[in-house]
């Protein structure tokens, strides 16, 4: 079974205009990194090698010029674009045209996920034999996501709506799903909606409902959506503060790799010359000296 990774990079980014209009908001710093790292480093600390980016058009440039073809990472990336912004289903669709896994992970790039019971948690879900999964966190203002309405008597899924102006749950779906290649199928049965998108929910209520899981990510992890200005502005604060006090980097996928044993001792002593006078180079260095 071929299993992988996708990470999406694409979208207008509109809630963080006018930064946005001529920068891809993946590559914006989040303190001390661009935001692609931290969604990618979800994609590494579960061990996934294998990774398809999908960003916007004539923007595969700018992402190969930072992230190369994964070598530094001891993984392998490939790309490819989406013309025009039409929702996450349209974006796996065109990563599947180029990597056809048979089970991947699906990681929107403007994810932050932090927290060591989560990945450990993770890695038995994917190995779980499901057709789709989910994952929720509960939120104070739910009105501003897509929810799970769960049976509390057995926990499956009873519904999920999207935005609810009256209460249904406060269990958001957060931008993080696991699905078979049965995905293709399921893409070519639903429509394009009224916002002119196609919508995720759609997807996974083609899988059914029976057919699909969730996971909350619960206590002692830290979420963050960080397509808003605020959620930027807080994400970064908590990397500062996580890095500054407890002396640790906060979602390096440079590190990952090599804790992973992907990269050599040699070869992050190479990359960290490569970026040297940087603060990332000098927290990156640490890790050497600790070795």
């Amino acid at each position: 079974m071929r299993t992988g990774g996708i990470l999406l990079c694409g979208g207008a980014g509109t809630r963080l205009f006018p930064t946005t209009k001529y920068v891809n908001k993946h590559l914006i710093p989040v303190y001390d990194k661009p935001m692609v790292y931290y969604s990618l480093s979800i994609l590494l600390l579960c061990g996934i090698k294998n990774i398809t980016i999908v960003c916007n058009k004539n923007e595969t440039a700018v992402f190969e010029k930072l992230l190369g073809n994964g070598e530094e990472f001891g993984v392998e990336i490939i790309y490819t674009e989406q013309d025009s912004p039409k929702g996450i289903p349209d974006a796996i669709s065109k990563a599947l045209e180029v990597s056809n896994y048979d089970k991947f992970l699906v990681v929107l790039g403007d994810n932050f996920i932090f927290g060591e019971k989560f990945v450990s948690k993770f890695k038995n879900i994917f190995n779980e034999n499901m057709h789709s999964t989910i994952f929720t966190q509960k939120v104070n203002n739910p009105e501003e996501f897509g929810v799970v309405d769960v049976d509390p008597s057995n926990n499956e899924i009873i519904n999920i709506v999207e935005k609810p102006k009256q209460f249904v749950s406060n269990q958001a779906v957060i931008g993080l799903y696991i699905f078979n290649n049965d995905f293709k199928d399921h893409f070519n049965k639903i429509n394009i909606s009224k916002r002119n998108e196609y919508e995720i929910v759609d997807i996974i209520k083609e899988y059914k409902f029976e057919n699909t899981v969730h996971h909350e990510i619960g206590r002692g992890t830290a979420w963050f959506d960080m397509g808003t200005t605020e959620a930027f502005y807080n994400c970064s604060s908590f990397v500062r503060t996580i890095q500054e006090r407890q002396g640790m980097l906060v979602c390096s996928p440079h590190e990952i790799a090599f804790r992973n044993e992907w990269i050599s001792f040699e070869g992050l002593e190479n990359y960290i010359q490569s970026i040297k006078g940087s603060e990332y180079s000098e927290n990156l260095s640490k890790i050497l000296i600790d070795n």
